[in-house]
């Protein structure tokens, strides 16, 4: 029996959602095709169905990861920028949060500086787009550029230090 024409898709998009979890869990480097794919419950060979490669692969899921942590960070955040600076801040203190619900713009900053020119757009794009969200909270472009280094630089450093009271200092310091 054929497979149904959805199946591809929907095998593209589960391999996606696998390998936006396991790179902003681990980086490009510590996770190779066999980890995505066994994630996926899928065989190696059906990995070159969807991707040219491993960096095709993890440019694609770059924009999967920031779409699903935009959906996390953006609950509740219908009265305006104090709420969205809030949720995006507490991704640096709550251990419950799954790696996929979590921003790759901070957790990958320094892994994104290595790769190739496409990824490192992609990651740009992202950004920016992370910037406009901002602004559309009613804050200048000026404004949006500052809180945005202010919040992805704090959460970028929660995940790195181990004093956690240190960490609750810091992203206090970065709210409001």
């Amino acid at each position: 029996m054929p497979w149904d024409v959805t199946h591809k898709t929907k095998s593209k998009e589960k391999i996606l959602i696998c390998a936006a979890k396991l790179f902003v869990e681990k980086g490009f480097d510590a996770v190779g095709i066999n980890d995505v794919m066994k994630s996926a419950n899928m065989t190696r060979g059906a990995f070159y169905a969807h991707f040219k490669s491993k960096a095709d692969l993890y440019n694609q899921a770059l924009v999967v990861a920031a779409f699903e942590a935009r959906e996390n960070i953006t609950q509740g955040c219908d009265q305006g920028f104090a709420s969205l600076q809030h949720n995006y801040l507490q991704q640096g203190q709550d251990p419950t949060l799954k790696d996929n619900q979590q921003c790759p713009i901070a957790l990958l900053i320094s892994d994104i500086r290595q790769r190739e020119p496409l990824v490192r757009e992609t990651y740009e794009k992202v950004f920016k787009g992370f910037v406009k969200y901002i602004e559309s909270q009613g804050l200048t472009e000026s404004e949006a550029l500052k809180e945005a280094a202010t919040m992805i630089g704090a959460v970028a450093l929660s995940e790195s230090l181990t004093d956690k009271k240190l960490v609750e200092r810091l992203l206090a310091a970065c709210e409001g």
